[in-house]
């Protein structure tokens, strides 16, 4: 990779954790890594920091089993061999929530989601980690945004790091700065293979009807992704409905 592309990722990365305080001095991170190109990015990504930044913080990785057949996880298992990363992997029954007697529920994903992020944080509890890392980039910020918005009635979006204070446990999403075209050519350049996506419901999702509305539109304007992460980062509550409510003195 060229030395310049590869300082320009990295320093977006770095930029996101600076903002929002995701890693700090000694932290242990543990990476959710699903077998997706994004969170194979951000385990090489993380990595990386580790081996050249000023950072300071154990690196491990962690992968939930949904329960799909035909799951192949060798490419994962060689690359955290390489890269000396521990692996867990935690089994659970979230196929079989969601698809009771074969037959898939209402809004599986929601109820998917869930349930992995509350095995995440079982996980990351009985093994010490207090730093969660998931995979989500600039894309997925928009999408979320207008998911939430077109079918939700929502103007809401997660945030980069959320604070469980109960558990003493913060997930993080140190990609938020980098669009997934970037996060494709590095997945291309260090071949990171995906994992296949056994999920029955992948590709006829709400979410991937939004992502081909977005697409569409971002070839008429190709700033969408800066300007609405954006207008996330310089938000004034005076400006929003709500906040137009109140009288000026």
């Amino acid at each position: 990779m060229n030395k310049n592309d590869q300082k320009w990722f990295l320093s977006k990365v770095k930029q996101a954790i600076r903002q929002y305080n995701m890693i700090e001095p000694d932290d242990c991170v543990a990476v959710a890594l699903s077998g997706g190109k994004d969170s194979l990015v951000l385990l090489w990504i993380l990595h990386q920091l580790q081996q050249r930044s000023h950072l300071t913080f154990t690196l491990s990785a962690v992968h939930i089993d949904c329960g799909w057949p035909e799951q192949d996880i060798s490419f994962m298992e060689n690359l955290c061999s390489m890269l000396s990363i521990p692996l867990s992997f935690e089994k659970s029954c979230i196929a079989q929530a969601i698809s009771p007697d074969g037959q898939l529920i209402d809004n599986p994903c929601g109820l998917c989601s869930r349930l992995r992020r509350g095995a995440l944080l079982q996980w990351a509890k009985q093994n010490g980690c207090n730093k969660i890392a998931l995979g989500h980039h600039l894309d997925d910020v928009v999408e979320t945004l207008f998911l939430n918005l077109l079918h939700g009635g929502r103007y809401e979006v997660f945030a980069p790091r959320i604070d469980y204070e109960d558990r003493q446990i913060s997930i993080i999403r140190p990609l938020v700065y980098l669009d997934e075209q970037t996060c494709i050519q590095l997945a291309s350049r260090e071949e990171l293979e995906p994992m296949k996506n056994t999920c029955p419901v992948n590709h006829q999702t709400q979410r991937q009807t939004i992502k081909e509305l977005l697409n569409t539109m971002r070839q008429q304007y190709p700033e969408l992704n800066r300007k609405v992460l954006h207008s996330l980062e310089h938000a004034q509550a005076e400006h929003l409905w709500r906040g137009g409510l109140q009288k000026n003195p």
